[in-house]
């Protein structure tokens, strides 16, 4: 094999005909078709077709989950329209330039301010779908606590609402439209098509770059769910913590008998996430630990980490951001900058939750740069010489 590179082989050539284009703009296509459905969505909400996903009757908080819960039917309607139009067009737009000129910016501009928006509306139905299913099968069978108690059909039917399932609907749409947003330019810069290498390799991208970046990543996501965790284990034992005073805690265990051990269950859910969360970086995150049964030892396929921890990833930024604009709402609505709704605002263990989303994504990433293996489609990759990275094409078994 010698200078492999898919540019120089001819369009002509059967192989490389069959899926060409698919390769190219697989990514913005399926982007493309979402954000085509969802202004079909909209469209038909706007007509007066059931089931659309805000309003203040799909859940009694005194305050609005979502921000777009505290704007008419019919103002949502057309934003998500309007929105989902203006994705539609940035994407087409992307699907037909060939160089990164200014309309291909303004376009990437678009859809970043897109998905940004959809972080902002986002709330935490489906991360409580995540987060609570399992730990009601557990309450529910070991310690009968106050979740454990609703019978399943009426657990599941209130998670799986439409709000929450529109809220997933949301997710994967941002990661089309960022997986697109990256093939474009990955395209017009000279990227594989395949892998999305370039022939020179930024130091961040490399693998010895990834590790160092992302160690630090990883460390600040498995903190952030532990002082959340501490407080959860504290409230088991009564002492209050988190603005929750004695009162209240005494006052819920009457009402709602075990409902600080299923917090506990969440939290205990947050610390094996962070535990997980070193083996982003660590040598038992690359082979099976010996104590897994018939794996232990066998490499870690790295899409086996990459896919869990990238969509726990972007469960969590809407989720923060709504939390903290709720807790915000409350404490400012009793009036006064020195009220202990603020002090709690400014101190809750949630706030942390903000970086935990960006962090897990960030470990991710780095991730799967270090553990990608080097691309048979071009050539391109790393291979470490006199400690030194350089891409797999000048490697001299390819020469």
């Amino acid at each position: 094999m010698k200078n492999f590179d898919d540019r120089h082989i001819s369009r002509d050539h059967p192989g490389h005909e069959r899926g060409w284009y698919w390769r190219k703009h697989r990514w913005t296509v399926l982007g493309l078709c979402w954000a085509l459905a969802y202004l079909a969505m909209g469209m038909a909400w706007l007509f007066g077709a059931p089931l659309y996903p805000y309003g203040r009757h799909w859940d009694p908080s005194p305050v609005p989950v979502s921000l777009m819960d505290g704007v008419s039917a019919q103002v949502g309607q057309v934003t998500i329209v309007s929105a989902a139009f203006a994705a539609a067009a940035a994407l087409v737009w992307l699907l037909k330039a060939e160089n990164g000129n200014v309309l291909a910016k303004f376009s990437t501009g678009g859809l970043l301010a897109f998905c940004l928006g959809l972080v902002l509306v986002g709330d935490y139905r489906p991360l409580m779908v995540v987060a609570r299913v399992p730990v009601f099968l557990v309450s529910r069978v070991l310690f009968g606590s106050a979740e454990g108690q609703v019978g399943f059909g009426q657990f599941l039917k209130a998670m799986f609402s439409v709000p929450a399932m529109h809220g997933f609907w949301q997710l994967g749409g941002i990661l089309l439209v960022l997986m697109a947003v990256a093939e474009f330019w990955r395209r017009v810069r000279g990227g594989c098509e395949q892998c999305g290498r370039a022939e020179q390799l930024s130091w961040w991208s490399t693998r010895q770059g990834a590790q160092r970046w992302g160690k630090i990543a990883a460390i600040i996501a498995a903190f952030c769910p532990l002082p959340y965790a501490l407080t959860r284990y504290l409230l088991v034992f009564g002492v209050p913590v988190d603005g929750i005073s004695r009162d209240q805690i005494e006052k819920a265990n009457l009402d709602a008998p075990g409902i600080w051990i299923f917090g506990a269950g969440l939290a205990t859910f947050g610390v094996l996430g962070a535990v997980l969360t070193l083996g982003l970086f660590q040598r038992w995150g690359e082979r099976w630990p010996f104590w897994v049964p018939v794996l232990r030892g066998r490499p870690i396929h790295p899409m086996v980490a990459v896919i869990p921890a990238g969509f726990v990833s972007l469960l969590w930024p809407g989720s923060s951001l709504m939390f903290v604009r709720v807790n915000a709402q409350k404490a400012f609505s009793d009036g006064g900058a020195m009220s202990d709704g603020v002090l709690h605002l400014l101190l809750s263990p949630m706030n942390l939750w903000i970086i935990w989303g960006f962090a897990l994504a960030g470990a991710t990433f780095a991730y799967w740069l270090r553990r990608r293996p080097d691309c048979a489609y071009c050539g391109r990759g790393e291979h470490q010489i006199r400690g030194i990275w350089v891409p797999a094409a000048r490697r001299p078994e390819l020469a």
